[in-house]
């Protein structure tokens, strides 16, 4: 009976375990808006924390998808206390979701600036990757490796990699991807420079921008065209491909516009178009100095240095704001990072208190449910013995059965075989005796028509052999075409087992004419002298 209560609580704590396996509903949620919508993924996640869930893979995979919302929501993560979660437990049995851990965890070591780090954790996402064939990964991957090699001016590896990051996108048919990989790419050809190369990457990217009908991608495409003919100073096509770019629901981006534009007009010493673009600009937000850096050229060309000295110097206040502003920002950040991490710390240990009650529990769990494993396994192994000895007997009684059967069909074959032989050898036995009481009888008629009477008596035997042995005499004429036709009646002879001295009768010849014509006979046939010529007859 306590066995019995023994065995339930196991069964009761092993559903309940299976059914705490089950990945949560928000976490699902949250997944399936991730890509389609990940500003709505994150609003999910941030109605839970860590803490409320109880199994590891729950924790890793909110950890994962955590840190994978708040990038896609270009939030800057510097700590990577959370994504170690997910890359600690996510291994090659989930190697999508390993990969994609490995990947985060290497953008948050570029936001620290690690680049070893960052590099090392790449390899690993494109690792799994590639062992999946996972192209989503793997262009993000490679992107990201070209964002490295461009970092440290290695412009071959850089496109390299954005090239590989374009093609993955492409059997994705994924727009924006490849959109933004050609306009990297044009960007790279640039520097080298290789104009061709830059024109037909931005060309490209034209195309698919205007069918993706996407404004601030379509604009950008714009901007590095005009950039490119820019560097040229090719002033007119630069000019064109500016005024193309198209207005933004962002006025930053609009008013960049201007100031693009308001530039190629000064150096074409169009003082008025460019005054009139730069009093279209109505937002400055990091353009402070290029706008200030424009009017003051403007008065310059007029010869107006009194103003064009007013603009130099907001250009200074400006730059000396901004440096102020990157100081207070970045001790902000610091205060930031601290707190964060002191609130991680915190977490941390509640986390390893938490962990220590779940391994004392599971490890309890564990030790009993292997004592009953083991117990079931040995049961199992006594059955599977009895039932492969059960198993063994019954082939065995099989083969005795068809060996009996096998052998009663072979010696039933046998005796209607020899039946066979044994009533022909009397039927040509009985035509001998004919053909000797005519001979006797009529010994001139005998003498005059041996012949005729022998070659009745040879066709008889043959047709009989080929009856039997399904037409042996053409047979044996095909494959050895030297045997003559004593030859061929010998072999009949032998077929219907008439023993030497029966056939020197027959053929009317010695006993030692017929031991010659037999050896001839096996040298025509090519047999070896351990080869019977009667078994290699009858199997012919």
């Amino acid at each position: 009976m306590i066995l019995l209560h023994k065995i339930l609580l196991i069964v009761f704590l092993f559903i309940s375990l299976s059914a705490c396996k089950h990945t949560p509903a928000i976490l699902v949620n949250a997944e399936e808006h991730m890509e389609t919508a990940p500003d709505s993924a994150l609003k999910i996640l941030k109605t839970t924390c860590l803490e409320n869930f109880f199994l590891p893979s729950d924790k890793a995979l909110y950890a994962l998808l955590y840190c994978q919302a708040l990038d896609k929501n270009d939030i800057k993560i510097e700590s990577d206390s959370l994504i170690t979660i997910a890359t600690g437990y996510f291994d090659e049995s989930e190697p999508h979701r390993a990969g994609y851990a490995w990947f985060y965890q290497s953008r948050i070591a570029n936001n620290c600036g690690n680049v070893n780090d960052q590099a090392t954790y790449l390899l690993n996402a494109q690792e799994f990757a590639e062992k999946i064939n996972e192209d989503r990964l793997l262009g993000l991957v490679y992107s990201d490796k070209g964002d490295m090699y461009k970092k440290q001016k290695q412009i071959d590896s850089t496109i390299y990699y954005y090239k590989k990051s374009y093609l993955a996108f492409s059997k994705l048919k994924d727009i924006r991807n490849r959109i933004v990989n050609l306009l990297n790419l044009g960007t790279q050809y640039l520097i080298i420079p290789r104009y061709t190369e830059a024109v037909n990457s931005f060309l490209l990217a034209e195309k698919l921008a205007l069918n993706y009908n996407d404004n601030i991608l379509t604009s950008y495409v714009y901007r590095c065209l005009g950039s490119l003919y820019l560097k040229q100073e090719n002033y007119s096509k630069s000019l064109f491909y500016y005024q193309k770019v198209p207005d933004t629901s962002f006025e930053i981006y609009n008013s960049n516009k201007w100031c693009l534009q308001a530039n190629i007009y000064i150096r074409s010493n169009k003082i008025d178009s460019a005054r009139y673009c730069l009093s279209k600009i109505k937002e400055l937000k990091g353009m402070e100095t290029d706008y200030y850096n424009l009017w003051k050229e403007v008065y310059e060309k007029e010869k107006n240095y009194k103003l064009a000295l007013e603009y130099a110097t907001k250009i200074l206040f400006v730059t000396d704001s901004i440096y102020e502003q990157n100081l207070n920002i970045s001790f902000a950040g610091m205060e930031k990072k601290y707190k964060f991490q002191k609130l991680e710390i915190t977490n941390q240990k509640l986390i390893i208190r938490n962990k220590k009650i779940v391994l004392f529990f599971s490890f309890s769990l564990f030790a009993f449910i292997i004592l009953i494993v083991l117990f079931l396994y040995w049961r199992l192994k006594q059955k599977r013995n009895q039932l492969k000895i059960q198993n063994q007997l019954l082939i065995n009684e099989k083969t005795l059965f068809e060996l009996e059967k096998l052998k009663f069909q072979q010696e039933h074959e046998n005796s209607i075989l020899l039946e066979k032989q044994l009533k022909m050898q009397q039927l040509l036995l009985a035509n001998i005796e004919n053909h000797k009481k005519k001979s006797l009888k009529l010994p001139v008629f005998w003498k005059e028509n041996s012949h005729e009477i022998n070659s009745t008596f040879n066709q008889e035997l043959i047709a009989c052999m080929d009856l039997e042995f399904n037409n042996i005499t053409k047979r044996l004429l095909l494959k050895h075409p030297t045997l003559s036709s004593r030859d061929i009646l010998i072999c009949c002879l032998l077929l219907a087992n008439f023993d030497t001295g029966t056939i020197a009768t027959v053929m009317d010849l010695k006993i030692e004419s017929i031991s010659k014509l037999r050896y001839r006979l096996r040298s025509k046939l090519q047999l070896d002298n351990s080869v019977n010529l009667l078994e290699y007859l009858r199997q012919f």
